[in-house]
């Protein structure tokens, strides 16, 4: 009774267009108020602050605080640069420049909201300018956007190292290698598309002299995920205490080298960091309670029984799991998915056989495929918004990268050493 009162109530609360913050938190209360676990309001008010009081989670703020810094840095054009020089002559080579850029930028904020923003900002004027369908401008960045969550340093990573006691620095240097592997079926795919439409290119060879210059300028810049991923891996710091010291490289960065950032820029970007932290600290405190009432309540044991009751096999069992991930990715944001699934079906996919640093990945790369898929999709909004196109061109051209997605996530599943040989070679 008391899983059935959580449920409902959450999802009614969530269909009357309830924040999801205050969705969890109301389900929590109506099945303290009306199941089997009477407790008294304090406990839920307890709960809930236990729920933010994690100094993992420090690294949140401050990660998304070194993205902003960055970002008025003025470091997108000089990526957007050189990966111009690298892949801008081949046929529809916007695409790919487009997918690099998100990939070497998602390192550097770990937020896809933020990474697809920016670089729509950027990449699609350009490219409309360059000659490229407006819709697949919009749906390519869409696409590449979710980089940013897989790619190291990832706040999503950080909550579900958080959520399922994994380690933080394990997750990001097995983040790594699938990182990679999206980013180039993701090219492979803006590729293939942009020959088959005979997209334009750019004329000549490479200007190398230009091609060092703009490396060298935009140096600094690409190596700041380098500088956060080694520091951990080496023991100097941890991951919050990387997340500080990133900080304070994208202050260096930004005011010493490229001498872009101002004093002026620090309070917006402290206020657009702040405002980011707030709406995914609430979540992650008032899911405390809720995931509490779900494990007291044996639904991950009841979930696990009920697959392994169908006799399918471990494979057929991923499949379910990430098929479950999916249909909930429709309509949930990242966050809010990962904290309610994460618990229920961890377990299942550790009994299944898959590694620890697998499932992290799968789970990520499985929910952030809903954040370019409609009709809640928020990367489509965003560039919807940036480009001022409607949802249903740029939903169409997105379907030859939900196929690409669906390819990278198989990968993943067959071939565990994709996220655990690096980890393992590296002491995780």
């Amino acid at each position: 009774m008391t899983v059935i009162i959580l449920i409902v109530a959450f999802l009614i609360l969530l269909c009357a267009g309830v924040p999801i913050a205050w969705s969890i938190a109301g389900g929590s209360l109506a099945a303290l108020a009306l199941g089997d676990f009477p407790m008294p309001p304090t406990w839920l008010a307890q709960q809930t602050i236990r729920g933010a009081d994690t100094a993992s989670l420090i690294a949140i703020p401050l990660f998304l605080f070194a993205g902003e810094l960055m970002n008025r840095g003025g470091l997108t054009h000089r990526i957007m640069r050189v990966a111009e020089h690298l892949f801008g002559h081949f046929r529809g080579g916007l695409g790919l420049v487009n997918v690099a850029t998100a990939f070497i930028y998602g390192g550097l904020t770990g937020s896809a909201t933020a990474d697809t923003s920016t670089v729509a900002k950027v990449m699609i004027p350009i490219m409309e300018k360059m000659g490229y369908p407006r819709d697949f401008a919009a749906a390519v960045t869409a696409a590449s956007g979710t980089l940013g969550i897989v790619v190291p340093p990832s706040v999503i990573l950080l909550l579900y190292g958080v959520l399922t006691n994994t380690s933080i620095g394990g997750l990001f240097v097995a983040g790594i290698v699938p990182g990679c592997l999206l980013a180039l079926v993701f090219m492979f795919t803006a590729w293939v598309i942009g020959v088959r439409e005979n997209f334009p290119r750019l004329e000549g060879s490479i200007d190398f002299p230009q091609f060092w210059r703009d490396l060298w300028r935009a140096l600094p810049a690409m190596c700041m995920p380098v500088f956060v991923l080694g520091a951990i891996v080496t023991g100097f710091v941890t991951a919050t205490e990387a997340a500080g010291l990133s900080v304070v490289y994208a202050l260096l960065a930004g005011g010493l080298f490229y001498r872009e950032l101002s004093w002026r820029d620090i309070i917006p970007a402290i206020v657009e960091s702040v405002a980011i932290t707030g709406s995914v600290m609430i979540i992650m405190a008032v899911a405390v309670p809720f995931g509490w009432l779900l494990t007291v309540t044996q639904v991950p044991h009841m979930a696990a029984a009920w697959i392994t009751s169908l006799h399918c096999g471990p494979l057929m069992t991923v499949l379910l799991v990430i098929l479950l991930l999916k249909v909930v990715g429709f309509w949930l944001d990242l966050g809010p998915a990962m904290i309610i699934l994460a618990p229920i079906l961890v377990p299942i996919a550790k009994q299944a056989g898959l590694a620890p640093y697998q499932i992290g990945l799968i789970f990520t790369m499985t929910l952030g495929w809903g954040l370019f898929t409609p009709p809640v999709g928020s990367n489509i909004f965003v560039v919807c918004n940036v480009a001022k196109i409607d949802i249903g061109p740029v939903s169409r051209r997105l379907i030859p990268f939900w196929i690409a997605t669906a390819f990278a996530i198989a990968l993943l599943v067959l071939f565990p050493a994709l996220t655990e040989w690096l980890p393992a070679l590296l002491g995780y």
